[in-house]
This record gives structure tokens, sequence and C-alpha cells, in this order.
């Protein structure tokens, strides 16, 4: 059986930058007074402490969340 592979158009590049560790970016929010960059782990941890949470979701309007790039990149090696 063949299996189709979809292509993955990404939104964020590795230029886009974790505003806390300068890693490559995986998480943009957008929110009422700009936006944030996070890399995976960090956006883990604001989001597990529940005032980071509550501080999240009163700041949020949208988010980009392409912490699937990290699944895909192993599944090619």
């Amino acid at each position: 059986m063949i299996k189709d592979e979809v292509k993955q158009d990404w939104l964020l590049s590795p230029l886009d930058r974790c505003d806390r560790c300068n890693a490559e970016a995986l998480v943009k929010i957008t929110g009422i007074t700009g936006d944030l960059l996070f890399c995976g782990h960090h956006y883990n941890k604001i989001m597990a402490i529940p005032d980071g949470y509550n501080s999240m979701m009163s700041f949020m309007i949208s988010i980009i969340d392409e912490r699937d790039k990290l699944k895909q990149d192993r599944l090619k090696d």
C-alpha cells in the first residue's frame, strides 16, 4: 500500500525565534497588544502554570501552534 504524503505548509520559519531563549519559535500568540513567540518548551511551561495559563487566555486573540514540526522531523529520520 502506498502512503500518501501531505505536505504541511508552516507559517513560522526557522528565523522566528522564541522571546525567552532564542530557540526556533513553534508557537505564535497574537494578543491584544502584540505578538509573542515561544519555543515548545517555554509555551508548555507557561501554559502548565495556572497563573500563566490565565494570563495567556486573557491576552490571546489567536494562536499558531506548529509544535507538530517536531514530530514530523522525527518521522523523517
